[in-house]
């Protein structure tokens, strides 16, 4: 009753355009399906041009129509309705999501205080661009990052008058200066999309091309270009009243078909994927403008639109509430808990906090109503929202501003740089000079690439060398297996860690060559680098194999990068690699970790006490399984 009584707040403020929050409610769909089940939608967030598309197009229309009435533009007024707009859905979103943290892993709130700061002042896209910060590889999220949203819509808000400004001070007709306006919009999308494709496409910078508002604002300029058609074009071709209903379904159509085979990091999502989902958009906008007669003449269409509408009014609470959700609900549910569960359970609670809200921020009369009310009846509605604010900033103080997990990460690297500079002198260090020289021009190839990114192609040090070969076991990987190093070498008789943070596949061949200079490579080569890397191909397998030459046997260990970052597609690579060859076995702690929690920290990736344990033996038994 909750949810039906809130959505016939629709009825009470139905946009004159009916359409759009049907076309926002399929938006949601594709946002939040590509967030909570990433794998089931790789691209889905492309969808997020739907959103700017139609805020362009209406800021535009609300903009000219003010001017065409004759009414003078004034822009702080005109900033203060958004910020009204926006803004307290916003603030309750936040308070909301900061008091359930409360109870969760403290390291989920590292850096809530700036990240809070940057959600309510919409800059998180500006600070996620200045820290690093990275929309797909993120270990532990920004609790708040989707607000990058909301900064690009609010900074378009603040550029979008300024430059109708400038029009009408430069034309003297108002016409003139709309359509002038229109097409100064339409070149600055041109450009913004051009910029995307440069960033995205050709450097591969993928968050400066999706974060920032030069690059990604195209949708907005094309949208509210189009509030300006009717200026250019007063009549518009008479068509069949199915044609319109038929674009917007092979639009939808269209846009899964890109959003099932377009992932975030390819070239392609931003040099075609995101421009032609803007395409998509205006086509469906038109669409819809042109339905409007057959909708209201049309009763039983009506009553299905009105279902849609009445979903689409919830999408902003929705994508504002889901992705806070899902990267707490993992330490407020059980542990055991699916992960379709998770999505299950997110989904409802955005639905029911969504409503809430609404109800609270689009009903003009609740604040006259609530002061009508007893003492008594208030009190209860005041205690709560007291209780709320409290513990948000509980949350606030309480937040670390480094992660237990990066603290001990640093401290095993302290005490591995320790053991190093304790033998510095014994054994020179090999130079990647040095390794040219001495390997054969085989392994020419993958030294120049270990060259080229900047890896040394070599044991960290004397010590490393040392102990590189007099083990039988060499162990080489990333931040997870450096958490583990203690527990490894210590479950594993004569094996030697090479970890380091932020290694990718892409470094394994430079650092095994780099043992091959030393004379003496172990019999068992462990590689554990699949956390930090997304496109393994069996080239990079059989590059790292050869690397090593015959008689040397190889475990590749499955990742597991959390819920935010699938890597099933990549241990898919490495499975059917090892079935192709016998001297290759796979270690497979995706199994073990992804449906147990409780071996990781709060990010779900790196090792706890337990999880060190669990992946020490795990690579003990594959050993023994090995030598059997």
């Amino acid at each position: 009753m909750f949810l039906i009584r809130t959505l016939s707040l629709y009825n009470k403020s139905m946009h004159k355009l009916v359409g759009l929050n049907t076309l926002r409610f399929f938006a949601i769909v594709f946002i939040v399906v590509y967030h909570l089940f990433r794998s089931a939608l790789p691209g889905g967030f492309i969808a997020v041009e739907i959103f700017f598309c139609i805020s362009g197009f209406l800021i535009a229309r609300k903009l000219i129509n003010h001017v065409d009435v004759g009414y003078n533009l004034r822009y702080w007024q005109f900033i203060k309705s958004r910020l009204r707009r926006l803004y307290p859905t916003l603030f309750i979103c936040v308070v909301v999501c900061l008091a359930l943290a409360v109870i969760v892993d403290s390291d989920v709130m590292t850096g809530a205080r700036v990240n809070t700061l940057t959600a309510l002042t919409f800059t998180t896209n500006i600070s996620e661009l200045i820290t690093g910060g990275s929309y797909e590889e993120s270990f532990l999220p920004n609790l708040f990052e989707n607000t990058w949203f909301l900064a690009l819509l609010f900074q378009f808000y603040l550029l979008l008058p300024l430059l109708f400004q400038l029009q009408i001070r430069i034309f003297r007709t108002r016409k003139a200066a709309i359509k002038f306006f229109g097409i100064s919009l339409f070149c600055l999308g041109i450009a913004s999309s051009a910029l995307m494709a440069c960033y995205g496409g050709f450097f591969g910078m993928a968050d400066r091309a999706y974060f920032a508002i030069d690059s990604h604002m195209a949708a907005f300029c094309f949208g509210a270009a189009f509030a300006t058609f009717k200026y250019f074009v007063p009549r518009t071709p008479r068509t069949s009243k199915f044609v319109p209903a038929v674009g917007i379904i092979l639009c939808l159509v269209t846009l899964t078909v890109l959003a099932l085979r377009i992932e975030y990091n390819s070239p392609l999502a931003f040099l075609f994927a995101l421009p032609f989902a803007d395409f998509l958009a205006i086509v469906m906008l038109a669409c819809i403008i042109k339905l409007q007669p057959n909708i209201r003449e049309r009763r039983k269409t009506r009553n299905i639109i009105r279902i849609f509408e009445s979903l689409g009014t919830l999408s902003f609470g929705v994508y504002l509430y889901h992705w806070p959700l899902y990267i707490l609900l993992p330490h407020l549910l059980p542990s055991d808990t699916a992960d379709w569960a998770y999505g299950v359970v997110n989904i409802v609670i955005s639905i029911l906090l969504a409503c809430l809200t609404l109800k609270i921020v689009s009903i003009n009369d609740f604040y006259k109503k609530f002061r009508r009310l007893r003492t008594s009846v208030k009190l209860p509605y005041v205690a709560g929202a007291v209780a709320i604010i409290a513990l948000a900033v509980v949350a606030i103080i309480r937040a670390p501003e480094t992660s237990s997990i990066a603290e001990q990460l640093n401290i095993i690297a302290e005490r591995n740089e320790e053991q190093v500079n304790a033998t510095a002198g014994e054994i020179s260090y090999i130079s990647a000079a040095q390794v040219l020289d001495e390997v054969s021009d085989a392994l020419s190839a993958q030294l120049q690439l270990a060259q080229d990114s900047k890896v040394l192609p070599a044991p960290s040090g004397s010590l490393a060398a040392e102990n590189a070969n007099s083990a039988r076991v060499l162990v080489i990987g990333d931040s997870v297996t450096l958490g583990a190093k203690e527990a490894i070498e210590a479950t594993i008789s004569k094996s030697f860690v090479d970890a380091r943070e932020n290694r990718g596949i892409e470094t394994a061949t430079g650092i095994i060559a780099g043992y091959a200079a030393t004379g003496k490579l172990p019999g068992i080569i462990v590689v554990s680098l699949a956390t930090n890397y997304r496109d393994i191909t069996e080239k990079m397998l059989q590059d790292i194999v050869a690397t090593a030459g015959k008689g040397t046997k190889f475990i590749f260990v499955t990742a597991y990068a959390g819920p935010l970052q699938p890597r099933e597609t990549q241990n898919a690579v490495i499975a059917n690699y090892a079935n192709k060859h016998k001297s290759i076995y796979v270690a497979d702690w995706w199994s073990v970790s992804h449906d147990n929690w409780s071996l990781m920290y709060a990010d779900h990736i790196h090792l706890n006490p337990e999880g060190r344990t669990a992946y020490a033996n795990l690579l003990s038994n594959t050993i023994k399984e090995m030598q059997q």
